[in-house]
């Protein structure tokens, strides 16, 4: 009898503990997505520059937080345990190359990629995956109407002019996250309303003019499309196309296609950036051939050196962009700089220069060749970008492979492959771990495609497959990768479900969800105030000798960019007198600054400054020479204003957590009504 007390007071006291956890889990998985998906920890990753202590303390909560939490779901639910456990083990060996080199920034953004990730389907499946991945779908069509927003101004938050960014700053990034949280979610969106959501993503991709990601957006779409076709041909049923929620999804078509077109009138870096993109398609073929021959022009291999590279080179590299103020002992740092970027801006042209020039059983004269050839590569890949963006990434991915060849059996380490930018995940890791590093990405894909039940679920994979084989970011960056793993995470509940033929037994309580979305909106507002309060009323940069040009009788060149772009925009110049808020030194010496005359010519003369247009300035130096050239710095302070899209923004998301509040919260109740 005592025994059997026992097991009674045993079973009830780990019921309200796993009841306790579920919540735990679904609250914390919500919060999750809303701060990784939506781009907002992305986002806000400079207000921790110089801010180390607070930066470990944020950070150390919100991964020890996420650990503890999935240790005890692992610990107290064999039932998770069993469907994680393959991918558990994969995991653990596509960390065992990081400790063959080095662990640098990337390494560290490429664990806390996977851990996230790994923690994520966890956290999903001790809840209610069915409201994940609904919470994941209206996330990526926040990510989609904040990109609409960003293109409607022309100082917005992206970082190419004229193209959709929103919250990911970088178009091509954007464009990647909004297919792949499609892709993933979009079997979870109820029926009436998913035409609608992927009308909204289809016309955004286009907003974005990421050409590599709309191809991969159009293979997503087509192969469940034909695969369909093909079975229902096989079993001899009539194919059937379920027109539920067409209606909307005209509606918003018409209402999107509208707002690009009030874009392409109020928006003049928009319809540059159209022109420009599709001319680059048209003229790929010419710029190929013109890149091919100046790198054929390069010197000959006998003048480069393969001299062995120091001791311990590879661990003094340089650290990328936007990751160098980090923490280099503590992985506070989550999203590593995109390899899109660098196309634009032949960041990492120079990259294999300042690398450790490969060592392996290659004969000296093919490395020699390979090594001088990868030179002129970065040679030429320094404005490649701004000629043809296309032609750039085939260049890159030109240099990747060579490094893959020349990088020895165990590769060159995740630090040196990034800088590389080859465009290409499954290359990179092969630069990164040498041929072993082929089976990280290719594993990812498999199970992206293993788990799939029918034909619908086929877009997550070719999704997957689209991204990889354009982006090398996909594995680096948890806001790309969580909605793959929640996708993953919803099959692998399915399958469950399917399996035991019952539904499932766990549902998070509503308020879990919603405390969760909430938590998020709010650090989210949190940011945005802590950043309005330290930024100071100017702007002090220097300017970039590369963007100068002759005008008007002395040289122009663009305002540095103000910090956190969206939020901040310059202030108006116009209106600020002479001196008083504004300065241009050259090495340290101010300049004077005169009205702007459009009749004046010269318009500056002799150490004068004026601003004829509100993002850029014109100078003449203290002396006749050329700014360009002289090597002298010039530093101009400007003042900054909050800018109307930071409230527009905020608007947004506040609608948007009342409505998805909502929207999970008489789902939830309906799932517990139901189970």
């Amino acid at each position: 009898m005592s025994g059997i007390a026992h097991s009674e007071r045993s079973a009830s006291s780990t019921h309200p503990l796993r009841a306790v956890l579920t919540n735990i889990s679904a609250g914390l998985c919500a919060f999750l997505i809303v701060i990784c998906q939506s781009w907002f920890l992305p986002y806000f990753m400079p207000f921790f520059t110089g801010r180390d202590e607070f930066a470990r303390l944020v950070f150390h909560a919100l991964y020890g937080g996420v650990l503890i939490v999935s240790v005890a779901v692992l610990v107290t639910r064999r039932d998770v345990r069993s469907a994680i456990l393959l991918l558990a083990i994969t995991a653990a060996m596509a960390v065992v190359p990081v400790a063959l080199h080095p662990i640098g920034i990337v390494a560290k953004c490429y664990l806390i990629t996977l851990f996230l990730g790994g923690a994520a389907i966890v956290l999903m499946l001790a809840s209610a995956p069915a409201i994940v991945l609904r919470l994941s779908a209206s996330v990526t069509a926040l990510n989609a109407v904040v990109c609409l927003l960003d293109l409607l101004f022309a100082s917005g938050f992206t970082n190419t002019p004229g193209r959709a960014a929103g919250l990911a700053v970088n178009p091509n990034v954007a464009a990647a996250g909004l297919l792949l949280g499609a892709a993933a979610s979009y079997r979870a969106v109820a029926q009436k309303w998913r035409a609608s959501f992927l009308v909204l993503v289809a016309i955004t991709l286009l907003a974005t003019l990421s050409r590599s990601t709309l191809l991969a957006a159009l293979a997503t779409v087509a192969v469940p499309i034909v695969v369909r076709i093909w079975q229902q041909f096989r079993s001899g049923r009539r194919f059937q196309i379920d027109l539920g929620g067409l209606g909307r999804a005209v509606v918003v078509a018409f209402a999107l296609l509208g707002a690009i077109g009030i874009a392409l009138t109020t928006n003049a870096s928009f319809r540059i950036a159209t022109d420009e993109s599709y001319a680059g398609i048209l003229s790929v073929s010419t710029a190929l051939n013109e890149a091919s021959k100046a790198v054929d022009r390069s010197p000959p291999a006998a003048t480069v050196s393969i001299a062995p590279p120091p001791e311990g080179a590879s661990a003094n590299q340089p650290a990328p962009p936007r990751a160098s103020s980090a923490d280099t002992t503590t992985p506070l740092a989550v999203e590593p700089p995109s390899g899109s970027a660098a196309a634009k801006g032949g960041a990492s042209a120079d990259a294999v220069n300042s690398s450790p020039l490969p060592s392996g059983p290659a004969p000296a004269a093919n490395q020699s060749t390979n090594v001088a050839k990868m030179q002129a590569l970065g040679e030429r890949l320094t404005d490649e970008g701004k000629r043809n963006s296309i032609s750039a990434r085939a260049l890159f991915l030109e240099r990747g492979l060579l490094a893959y060849r020349e990088g020895g059996f165990f590769g060159r380490g995740l630090e040196q492959a990034q800088a590389l930018a080859p465009h290409n995940t499954f290359v990179l890791f092969a630069i990164a771990f040498g041929h072993l590093g082929w089976l990280i990405p290719i594993g990812l894909v498999c199970f992206a495609f293993c788990f799939a039940r029918n034909a619908g679920d086929l877009a997550l994979g070719v999704a997957v497959l689209g991204v990889m084989l354009t982006s090398h970011d996909l594995l680096l960056t948890p806001s790309l990768f969580l909605p793959i793993a929640l996708g993953i995470g919803g099959m692998l509940a399915a399958r469950k479900v399917a399996a035991s033929k019952s539904s499932p037994t766990e549902k998070g309580e509503p308020w879990s969800f919603a405390c969760g979305t909430v938590a998020g909106v709010v650090a989210f507002g949190a940011g945005c105030i802590a950043i309005l309060l330290v930024t100071p009323p100017l702007i002090t940069g220097r300017l970039q000798n590369e963007t100068m040009f002759a005008a008007r009788g002395g040289y122009e060149t663009l305002l540095p960019r103000p910090p956190f772009p969206g939020l901040f925009q310059l202030g108006n110049l116009s209106d600020i007198p002479p001196l008083q808020a504004s300065n241009l030194r050259e090495n340290g010496t101010s300049l004077h600054r005169v009205g702007w005359s459009s009749h004046a010519w010269p318009a500056v003369r002799q150490g004068e400054y004026t601003f004829r247009r509100p993002d850029a300035v014109l100078f003449a130096p203290t002396d006749s020479s050329d700014p360009r050239s002289n090597d002298r710095t010039y530093e101009v302070a400007v003042p900054l204003s909050v800018s109307a899209l930071c409230f527009i923004l905020l608007g947004t998301i506040i609608a948007w957590s009342i409505a998805t509040v909502a929207a999970v919260t008489p789902l939830t109740s309906r799932s517990k009504a139901s189970g």
